[in-house]
């Protein structure tokens, strides 16, 4: 035994598997957080370059992003399975507008509305909760270079219909061509 009280002078050496919970906890962590950023971000959509942009405010609690690109087929046969890729053929033709938000399929404008909708009203419901007077959330709207702006447009519109009144437009800088802000 290492720890015997007798005239043995044993070594003892420390329980290492607390800390290695820990650190793998860490780990996932992270792991996670980088996840759920990375999918704010679409790598289809190509912003626009602007002077005029600011970076985004970090003290947004809760933030929606809306992504519009131009429709092309071949983005999503090999990422949705069968089904959806026939819903998604049946609804858009080569070059339409298509929405894309965060864990739906592509949607149309319409789709858009009554899903802005129930996000709006779970986000009052649960502003109400929290006693605050207004709804906090904010939509991003990240248009494709080549998108139709009208169709970014009416997106706002739709959004302050909806009741949003927190909306931003994504876009590159100029000077950093890397980095959307």
């Amino acid at each position: 035994m290492s720890h015997g009280g007798g005239g043995e002078g044993g070594i003892t050496e420390p329980n290492l598997t607390p800390l290695l919970d820990v650190v793998l906890q860490l780990l996932m962590f992270f792991m996670m957080c980088v996840n759920f950023v990375s999918e704010q971000v679409n790598e289809d959509i190509i912003l626009p370059h602007s002077q005029a942009v600011k970076p985004m405010d970090k003290s947004d609690p809760d933030v929606l992003f809306v992504n519009v690109k131009p429709f092309a087929l071949k983005d999503y046969q090999d990422r949705l399975p069968a089904d959806a890729f026939a819903r998604v053929q049946e609804k858009f033709r080569e070059g339409d507008e298509c929405i894309l938000v965060l864990g739906k399929e592509p949607m149309t404008e319409k789709d858009l509305i009554l899903w802005m909708k129930q996000q709006f009203d779970d986000a009052k419901s649960a502003a109400e909760r929290k006693n605050e007077k207004e709804v906090k959330t904010a939509i991003v709207i990240r248009g494709h270079k080549d998108a139709d702006y009208g169709q970014v447009f009416g997106i706002f519109q739709r959004a302050k219909v909806a009741g949003f009144r927190r909306l931003m437009l994504r876009a590159m800088t100029k000077n950093n061509p890397g980095g959307a802000k």
